[in-house]
Order: C-alpha cells, then structure tokens, then sequence
C-alpha cells in the first residue's frame, strides 16, 4: 500500500509545504460506485483513477466509522489538499490528530511538516513540537522523520544544534533508502574536516542519491564527472547524469546541457537539443538560458540567425541584471542589429552597467568604442583610460593610439598608463621613464610610485636612491599603500644624509607642485 510521502531538500525545510498530488496504486480490476462502502483496496484504484471525489468520500467514511488510522490520515491529507472538495486545513488537523493518537506515523511526520512551514489558515509555527512528533516515531524507521529530524539537529530548529546528532538521523534515513538524506550526506562530508575518507563517503552517497532519481545529485555527479572533481574525469559519463537531472527538471542541468550541446562541449554540437533545453530552462525564467540562446540566434553558427528573437531575449534577460546579457545588448544597440538602431550612448550605458558588476568583456567593449572615438563627449577621458588599456592589451591598437592623444594632452591618468605599458615593451624604457615622470610631477600616486621604482632599479633613469626615496615618499603622502611600505625597506639600504636630503627634496615639492593645464581633475 503506498504511503503518501514527498522528498523536500535541507534547503527547502523552512519553505511552503509542498505535498505529494498523488499515490500509486496496483490495478484490481474492480470499481466502486459513489456513496457505497468502500475499503480501502477500492479507495486506491479511486486514487489511481483520479476519482478524488470517491477517494474523499470512502476516506470520511472509513474514518468516522472504522475509525481506522491509517484512513484518518489519509482523509486528512485530502483535506488539506482540497482533492474531491473544498480544501477544509481546521478539519484536517484534527483527523491528523486523531491519527497521531493511535500510533499512525505518516500522521505524525505530516502535522510535523505543517508545524515546521505552516499552509494558510494552519496552525501556527510551533518546532518544538515538530520535533516531539518526529522524534517519536523517526526510531521506529520512518526514513521521512528520520530525514526533517536530522536537518532540525544540524540547523538547530526546535532543538539544541548537534552535529553528531544530525548526522546520526541522516545517516539513518539514508541507509533506509531516503534519497535527500543521502545528498544531504554528501554534502557534510564534503565539507568535513575531520576523518580520513570523507571523499569516499561524500561520493558514495552522491552516487546512491543520484541512482535513485535525485535530480540535483545528478547534477553534481554530472559535474564531478565532467570535471573530474573526486572521480576520473569522464565527459562522457558526466553528460549522462546532466541529462538525467535535466530531464527530472532541474533548472541548472538543462542550461548546462542545452550550453553543452550549442558550443559543442564534450558533445557533437547539436541544434535541437541545444535548443530544446535552453528554451525549458529559459521558460523557468533562467537569465543565463536566455542569454545563451540570444547569442546562439545572434551568431547563426549553430541556430538558426534570427537577430530580432536575439534582441528580444538579451533584452529580458538584461532585466535580472545578467552582465553578458547587458553586453550582448550594448554590442546589439551598438552596431544596430535586430531591427535596433544604433544607439551608442544607451550601449554605453548598458557597458558601463555590466563593468560595475564585473565584466572584463565590458571594459574591451568601452576600449574599442574609446579608441574609435565614440566615447568623446559622453565620458570624460581619464574614465576611459583604464578601458581603452584593457582593449589595447587584447591587441587594440586605435585603443592605445587614443590613450597616446590623451597622454600628450596632458591626461595624467593617460601618461601614467602609458608609462607602464611602455615599461613591458622592449627598448622603451627611456619614454616610459618620461611619461611617468610627467604624470608624477602633476600629482598623480601611481606615477609617482613607479617612478621611484625605475629609480631603484635604474630602468629609463640613472640609478638614485635619493630620487627613488623622494618619490616613493611623495607616493606613500598621497596614500600609495604600496609605497609605504617600500619606504621603509628602501630607507634600511641608504645612510642617514641621503634619508635626509631625500626627505627634503619631498617638501620642496609639496611646497612647489602645481598641477599643470589639461591635468585631471
């Protein structure tokens, strides 16, 4: 006879009740006309023939008159889930009590639940009492209580917080075949540090859980496969239990492998199945499979072209703060693809949004569009410094020409990069030395503090201790970490007059610095 149990993640305790909409029940050939007594037997071909008005019927009957637990409990969970008729939560409980009364354990484990994450119009949180029912019936081998009763010990809900104890209830449930407890195994051990095969156990109960159907331990075993995180790597093994995960519905899993199948990872590349699992997991409103198709449909390598569905999808995607979707809409606006016109400042806008969440391939976008000349007027230059550099070192040269113009305006930020840029290439030491040299009598602390440097090492310049403590010093007034702290080593390698006459050399300059016209602000 099935019992009506569901498997909710340690991540989900807290979260709404979630409860089973169905049983399995073995065909017997015979049916049972409403209103008539029923046992049991019919009640669940009623169930497997989706007869919930039947099911609720024979369920009060064999409750109110046999007053048979089992049947409370189930008639008790009809109410609650308002199969067969109005959803009726007060009447629910008290059949679960009455069950809970007489020894029936699914009873206990449901209320349990309700205790933990009341439903609307239940009673309210109570965990202490959660865990009194749990621990009552979770040493009779009810795996579902033995499974809350171990994430109520790790998380310390309604009882004292004890790892051991956790431990213990969960290594119970999973050895009575309870797939979330064994996931949620394998995360403790993976994250134990104390014991020797803590490895070994994390992936044996990673490995039980994913057998059984456990979609995110597919997933991670998938990963580890893919990987060869704690297995032999094997793509090919690891493709088969993303696939199972993603075919169970796990959101992560299909956009893996719907990405796996459209760049060709591991895989032959494959439009259809790409297709078909970036489009479930972006129909979940996953951001990433949004972006993944909008860049699969802008470059037509592998889906078919269609720039407007490409625009249309960076533009939703863009809404959840995604930073690839907001450069693939800035590069869209920006060269006016999909039906867009072209719309540099609002790509601006867009490159700059995803730069402040992290995006290197931002800072290139900005580079590109400083060198060709399109930031004049919407940014200031010495903002764009630091962009056009990082395109310049992607082999943007019209980048570094326009970091070069800015230089010679007088841009400190600009001299300062082209100092240590120059520095790397060979045979221009003399011109970086001069740029910097430039940028750090206007001011500028990094300038300043590379300056000092070349004149420890005599790169570009003559070889000066003094020179070198100046400007190091001038650095580290100016708040140059760095620079304080190479003071003081600096300082152990010079007598007492060259201290001196360095540090005097550094107050005529405070006395003296000015900053030049053009310089920044």
């Amino acid at each position: 006879m099935p019992l009506l149990k569901t498997d909710v993640s340690a991540a989900l305790l807290v979260a709404l009740l979630a409860l089973p909409g169905s049983a399995v029940a073995q065909e017997s050939g015979e049916s049972a006309k409403p209103g008539a007594g029923i046992g049991m037997e019919q009640i669940e071909e009623a169930w497997a023939a989706q007869d919930f008005v039947q099911v609720r019927q024979g369920l009060k009957q064999l409750a109110e008159t046999e007053q048979k637990p089992f049947a409370m409990y189930r008639y008790g969970y009809v109410l609650l889930q308002g199969l067969g008729g109005p959803k009726d939560v007060e009447t629910a409980v008290q059949w679960l009590e009455k069950a809970i009364e007489a020894n029936q354990s699914d009873a206990s484990v449901l209320l349990a639940r309700m205790l933990l994450s009341p439903p609307e119009g239940g009673p309210a949180r109570d965990p202490e009492r959660a865990a009194k029912l749990l621990k009552f019936v979770a040493p009779r081998g009810n795996s579902e209580a033995q499974y809350y009763l171990g994430l109520m010990f790790q998380k310390g809900i309604g009882v004292p917080q004890d790892d051991e104890e956790a431990l213990n209830w969960l290594l119970a449930a999973a050895e009575n075949g309870r797939a979330n407890a064994q996931f949620e195994l394998s995360r403790i051990y993976a994250k134990r540090k104390t014991g020797s095969d803590n490895a070994a156990q994390s992936l044996r109960w990673l490995q039980e859980a994913a057998g059984q159907g456990h979609s995110e331990a597919q997933y991670f075993l998938g990963y580890a496969y893919d990987q060869g995180r704690g297995v032999p790597q094997n793509k090919s093994e690891g493709l088969s239990w993303l696939y199972r995960s993603a075919e169970a519905g796990y959101l992560p899993a299909q956009l893996v492998v719907g990405r796996k199948y459209l760049k060709g990872e591991g895989t032959e590349q494959n439009a259809t199945e790409a297709q078909r699992w970036l489009q479930q997991a972006a129909n979940a409103r996953s951001p990433e499979a949004m972006a993944e198709l909008a860049a699969g449909y802008l470059s037509g390598e592998v889906l078919e072209a269609n720039a407007p569905l490409a625009l249309q999808l960076y533009r939703q995607s863009e809404q959840y703060g995604l930073p690839v979707a907001m450069v693939g809409l800035g590069s869209m606006l920006e060269q006016g693809q999909g039906g867009a016109e072209v719309d540099i400042p609002a790509a601006v806008a867009f490159y700059r949004e995803a730069l402040d969440a992290g995006s290197t391939d931002a800072a290139l976008h900005l580079g590109a569009l400083a060198g060709q000349g399109k930031l004049d007027g919407l940014v200031a230059p010495q903002r764009g410094i630091p962009w056009a550099m990082a395109a310049a070192e992607q082999g943007d040269t019209a980048a570094l020409d326009w970091v070069r113009r800015q230089a010679d305006t007088g841009v400190r930020s600009a001299q300062t990069a082209m100092g240590v840029w120059l520095l790397s290439q060979e045979g221009s030491d003399e011109e970086a030395a001069a740029f910097l040299s430039t940028a750090a009598e206007a001011g500028d602390t990094n300038a300043q503090y590379q300056l000092g440097l070349l004149y420890i090492t005599g790169q570009g310049v003559g070889q000066d201790y003094v020179q070198a403590h100046k400007w190091i010093n001038v650095a580290a007034a100016g708040g140059n970490s760095a620079a304080a702290e190479k003071r003081t080593v600096l300082g152990d390698l010079m007598t007492a007059e060259q201290v001196a006459t360095a540090q005097t050399e550094a107050r005529t300059f405070f006395e003296q610095a000015k900053s030049p016209a053009g310089a920044d602000e």
